[in-house]
């Protein structure tokens, strides 16, 4: 094999242990909810909808002054 596969190759295991070991890290550190964790949540869904914020509007964009609507 050319010396370029064996680097892709050896790049792509490598990055398969990575994710692997990741994932048993995931596996062994988080918890599932609980059952009360998993109420409340449900709760606040309910009662605190994500959909509803407050949001400022501004006539010019505040993250790119450079920026000009096609109707300006």
């Amino acid at each position: 094999m050319s010396k370029l596969l064996e680097h892709y190759l050896q790049e792509q295991e490598n990055e398969f242990e990575l994710e692997l070991s990741y994932q048993e890290w995931i596996r062994d550190n988080i918890q599932e909810p609980s059952e009360s964790e998993l109420d409340e949540m449900e709760h606040d869904f309910s009662t605190k909808p994500h959909f509803v914020s407050n949001r400022i509007i501004t006539h010019r964009p505040l993250n790119n002054t450079d920026y000009q609507p096609l109707g300006a």
